[in-house]
């Protein structure tokens, strides 16, 4: 587990923001793979509850008390992230996880902008026909794809189309769609590249997305 210091350029904030229901990461001492838990509720300058971590039977040695974690979350477009200490774990009557209220939060703006290389599959809708294709990199304002260059897809798409895309993020049940204008395409080896921006974005497709960038953001 890192060390708070060791996060990239994290500045100290005043206070702590945090919605109750907000999904929160969870990074403990002895534990090579993060966790989610959901924040419950607090008491000021003297505890957290969140729920029980998932995967709790595989790491509950590792949740005594005075065991160290980092809390990490997203609030209104930023990254907040704190280091604490476990108080107590709670298995009756509820299953929650009682926490040391932090003594400095720090925070940083969520690089939005930056592009992530992931795989999130979908679909595009343009000029009346449907075509999967592969998204391979995103970020808040656009991202690139991928589509096979066959007689089921479209090899016309131009700069400056609009177009719809429908992405499947991970943890999303459904696809969410967004508008898009191409900006540039490749084409190699039978398959095209699109380069697209996102247009008038909704907050349907935004919150998922500003999600699935925090939680792929590199803090190493």
């Amino acid at each position: 587990m890192e060390e708070l210091e060791g996060l990239l350029e994290l500045n100290k904030s005043e206070g702590i923001f945090i919605d109750i229901g907000t999904q929160v990461y969870l990074e403990i001492e002895g534990v090579n793979f993060s966790v989610t838990s959901i924040f419950i509720g607090l008491l000021k300058d003297e505890f957290m509850i969140v729920t029980l971590p998932k995967r709790y039977k595989s790491i509950k040695n590792k949740l005594f008390p005075s065991d160290t974690l980092i809390v990490k979350y997203l609030y209104d477009g930023s990254v907040y992230a704190f280091q604490t200490k476990v108080i107590e774990t709670i298995t009756n009557p509820i299953r929650a996880l009682a926490i040391e209220y932090p003594k400095v939060v720090q925070q940083r703006e969520l690089r939005v902008a930056k592009r992530n290389n992931v795989v999130v599959p979908g679909r595009v809708e343009a000029k009346k026909k449907i075509f999967s294709m592969v998204v391979f990199d995103i970020s808040k304002k656009g991202c690139r794809f991928k589509y096979r260059d066959n007689i089921s897809n479209i090899a016309s798409l131009r700069e400056g189309d609009l177009l719809k895309m429908y992405c499947q993020f991970p943890g999303v049940a459904d696809e969410i769609g967004a508008m898009a204008v191409v900006k540039n395409i490749k084409r190699s080896q039978g398959q095209f590249t699109v380069g697209a921006e996102f247009q008038d974005i909704t907050k349907t497709f935004l919150m998922p997305l500003m999600q699935f960038l925090f939680s792929i953001e590199d803090f190493s």
